[in-house]
């Protein structure tokens, strides 16, 4: 028989989600907290990222400054990430060592013990990275700035020196009271691990003081003009040609199934059709980057490129044949050996299986249990509805194009012209 997803909770209230492989030698343990700049407010922007940044610092502490020591001496490794509506933190290592790692991810759970003098390290630490992230000049994060316009989303999720500089020891403090709780976080273990490990950990968590705090939903603040842009065409300056075409979603309409089969008909893979059409046939960029960015409510599906100042229109040609080829017959099959075929090659690895699992399920609550049951989401989507969202989709009332160039030598009106092409279906 299969394995399957199983959830626990300790008797303080602390979700622990486990999908184990015995194949493996390997464990993965990730602690989610449902926090992010969506959540934040203008005066704490950066505090999210502010907070992942000063829990490690504070686990350092904890042993004494000798955690990096221990950690390499074991073999493990540590790490986090903070995303918009999420942090997630994450230990791994040999099988054999599963305690020692739940103990450590365990203790980031632990009271805040740093002086001042350790936080104003760290801010400082921070704002290094703000100054190397390239952030201000970013073709993304001017793009954050139009379509997300008056809410949080067009903030950075590392904040800014000047709100940085606000935070000190009792914001953050307040920050893990509102958010560090009951309802906003959850561990998901992966890898080869067994129930006498879990149930280490699970003693681990009943020692954790964990509040009591409203739930986050994931549902994004709407920003004004979504899902009725017309082509909205915006331009920075700059000495090199770079644009990027951006697509409101309606994820209140469209599966995670639906829209990651769409991006990589698109994107992904041998046979993208934006990359042979542009890159492989016209030789007009070498290669192309995108995402898909979802909420509960609302997603963005967007694509990056870069080409010669005197090409950018020739390539928005070509980007709307693309894009109306999709809404004439798609063979949506030509994608799903990624989902169908090598659906069991996730569950080969335990870094991408906990964090498919814990994204996919317990923050968009996508709510499928097993591999089986992810697979049978991506298999039974049709070329016939693939047709019709992308009909929806593509269309210039979701779309906004930006572009970083010469502004003397950007033709808005003529980017707008050609974009018009969308409206054909």
């Amino acid at each position: 028989m299969k394995e399957m997803e199983i959830k626990r909770e300790s008797q303080n209230g602390i979700t622990v989600y486990s999908y184990k492989n015995e194949a493996l030698h390997s464990f993965y343990i990730s602690l989610f907290v449902k926090a992010g700049s969506m959540y934040e407010t203008a005066d704490e922007c950066g505090i999210t990222h502010f907070y992942e940044h000063c829990a490690i610092r504070n686990l350092n502490k904890l042993y004494g400054d000798e955690l990096y020591s221990m950690l390499d001496r074991s073999g493990m490794e540590l790490g986090a990430s903070t995303y918009s509506e999420m942090v997630q933190f994450y230990i791994s290592g040999a099988s054999k060592n599963f305690l020692r790692g739940a103990r450590f991810i365990s203790d980031l759970l632990s009271e805040n013990t740093l002086s001042a003098c350790e936080i104003a390290a760290e801010r400082r630490r921070i704002k290094a990275e703000i100054r190397e992230s390239d952030d201000k000049r970013s073709l993304n994060t001017f793009t954050s700035k139009c379509i997300f316009a008056g809410t949080s989303l067009e903030n950075s999720i590392l904040g800014t020196n000047a709100s940085i500089d606000k935070i000190g020891k009792d914001k953050l403090t307040e920050f893990a009271a509102k958010n560090v709780t009951r309802e906003n976080i959850f561990f998901y273990v992966t890898g080869n691990f067994t129930d006498s490990d879990i149930g280490g950990l699970m003693e681990m968590l009943e020692a954790k003081y964990i509040p009591s705090s409203l739930a986050h939903t994931n549902s994004a603040e709407v920003p004004a003009g979504f899902g009725n842009r017309d082509s909205a065409v915006y331009v920075k300056n700059a000495d090199f040609t770079m644009c990027r075409l951006n697509f409101d979603l309606d994820m209140s309409k469209y599966s995670m199934a639906e829209t990651d089969l769409i991006y990589d008909m698109l994107l992904s893979g041998n046979n993208s059709r934006l990359f042979i059409e542009l890159s492989e046939k016209r030789g007009l960029c070498y290669d192309l980057t995108g995402a898909c960015e979802r909420y509960s409510n609302i997603g963005e599906l967007y694509f990056t490129f870069e080409v010669k100042k005197g090409d950018l229109y020739a390539a928005l040609d070509a980007v709307a044949d693309v894009l109306n080829s999709m809404k004439k017959h798609p063979d949506v099959n030509a994608v799903k050996a990624g989902y169908v075929d090598n659906a069991y090659m996730l569950y080969d690895d335990s870094c991408e299986l906990n964090f498919t699992f814990s994204y996919d399920n317990h923050v968009m609550n996508e709510g499928y249990t097993s591999i089986e049951d992810r697979k049978a989401r991506y298999e039974c989507v049709t070329s016939e509805r693939i047709e019709c969202i992308c009909k929806e989709i593509f269309s210039t009332q979701n779309l906004t194009v930006t572009v970083k160039s010469d502004k003397r030598y950007v033709d808005t009106d003529k980017i707008k012209k050609i974009m018009e092409k969308l409206y054909e279906f």
